[in-house]
């Protein structure tokens, strides 16, 4: 017999929180980023240049979709199109330095709201947040 937490409870709480600091940490980001544009610029500046349809794969997102966020991007200056070697008719993505350094500033940023927040928790929520830290990496990293 279980005497644990409801699982359903706890997904529910947080749920609740992801949400929450997710909002706190957007309002961070510039006002033309999208959390879908941060999306793909991340996912773009993770590996080798991408083609939109590898990119679209990986955000389990339309083709189409995609290549209405890479057109922001790019006329956002935060990625550079570079033709493909082998295929004249696609394209490889990359983060341009604008995109790099955004993402470099918004990783500083957020990571230090966090720690400021964190900070002032009080030493036993610091703990049990450092100890929850292996189930929600676990959590993020678990196949779909």
């Amino acid at each position: 017999m279980n005497t644990g937490p409801e699982p359903a409870a706890t997904a529910g709480r947080l749920r609740l929180a992801m949400a929450g600091l997710s909002r706190r940490l957007r309002k961070e980001w510039p006002d033309d980023l999208t959390p879908s544009r941060l999306s793909a610029l991340a996912t773009i500046a993770a590996g080798e240049p991408l083609a939109v349809g590898e990119l679209a794969k990986r955000m389990a997102v339309s083709t189409p979709t995609v290549s209405h966020i890479v057109d922001a991007l790019d006329k956002l200056g935060l990625i550079a199109r570079q033709p493909d070697p082998h295929d004249r008719r696609i394209c490889r993505l990359t983060t341009s330095p604008a995109g790099d350094e955004l993402l470099d500033d918004l990783s500083r940023h957020t990571t230090g709201l966090l720690a400021d927040r964190i900070h002032r928790l009080p030493q036993a929520q610091q703990i049990a947040l450092d100890a929850a830290l292996p189930a929600l990496e676990a959590l993020a990293a678990a196949p779909e």
